[in-house]
């Protein structure tokens, strides 16, 4: 990915996760000068600043990449259902369980389901009403208690879309994918970004949520006709991430000034 900072000076970012090439990838064309990076801490949410720049680089390319997104595959009617239904988490019955997790899977339709998500589902049916009357206010709280009753060394992004269900408003769906997106974004207008391959704790939701949030309100404040929904800049990360796991191999990081 190739940065142009201040008066003509280019980065070029190889991460340490898979990226795009030139020709596919999202250039950011302008980020802060080096004594504004060195002030904000690595680990910190994107700046007001650094989110401005993530959104003028991604507008050009979002309607190619979100309009990728495969509603044959991720019903939106059934989402949108299952998004209702889960308003009141106690009386959630097992088939929108079922519903849901299939949606989440890609599975819908599909006459053969993979035995070990066959097993996670019946396991959540049988759970859901203990673990939702067990539910309390706050997401994180929430994440502890869903972790519990259904998590697993693999189960972290089952347990994240169940929690988005329960709390759709603070809560993104979450997955490798737009993961991945947000971590080459992050490392493009913060070069010492400590990204990670997957999501594995909640902080790497609370991670996703935020640096939707400050995009979108950075977007919203300079472009309000163009700013997407949230659900809409899901799609877009979610389809940039699979672009770049497909399009570069893996290489070591490493930033070069030239």
């Amino acid at each position: 990915m190739r940065l142009i900072v201040g008066r003509g000076r280019e980065i070029r970012v190889d991460s340490g996760m898979k990226t795009p090439s030139t020709k596919r990838g999202i250039r950011i064309a302008v980020l802060s000068t080096p004594s504004a990076v060195a002030q904000v801490p690595v680990s910190a949410p994107p700046s007001e600043a650094e989110a401005w720049e993530i959104a003028k680089a991604i507008m050009p390319r979002f309607s190619e990449y979100a309009d990728q997104y495969d509603t044959k595959k991720y019903w939106p009617d059934v989402y949108q259902r299952v998004r209702r239904e889960f308003r009141e988490p106690t009386v959630v019955g097992a088939g929108t369980l079922r519903d849901a997790l299939l949606w989440k899977y890609g599975h819908l339709g599909k006459s053969a389901i993979p035995p070990a998500h066959e097993l996670l589902i019946s396991q959540v049916q049988r759970g859901w009403l203990s673990a939702a009357a067990a539910l309390p206010g706050t997401p994180e709280d929430g994440f502890v208690v869903l972790d519990r009753h259904f998590g697993g060394k693999t189960r972290f992004i089952t347990v994240a879309f169940l929690l988005h269900l329960v709390y759709p408003a603070d809560v993104p769906i979450i997955d490798q994918h737009n993961f991945r997106a947000v971590n080459a974004l992050l490392l493009a207008v913060r070069p010492r970004w400590h990204s990670k391959t997957r999501p594995s704790l909640y902080g790497d939701i609370t991670l996703v949520a935020t640096f939707m949030k400050v995009v979108l309100t950075a977007w919203g404040r300079r472009a309000d006709a163009s700013v997407p929904t949230d659900r809409e800049l899901d799609k877009f990360l979610m389809m940039y991430g699979k672009s770049i796991k497909e399009h570069r191999p893996l290489q070591e990081t490493s930033v070069r000034v030239r």
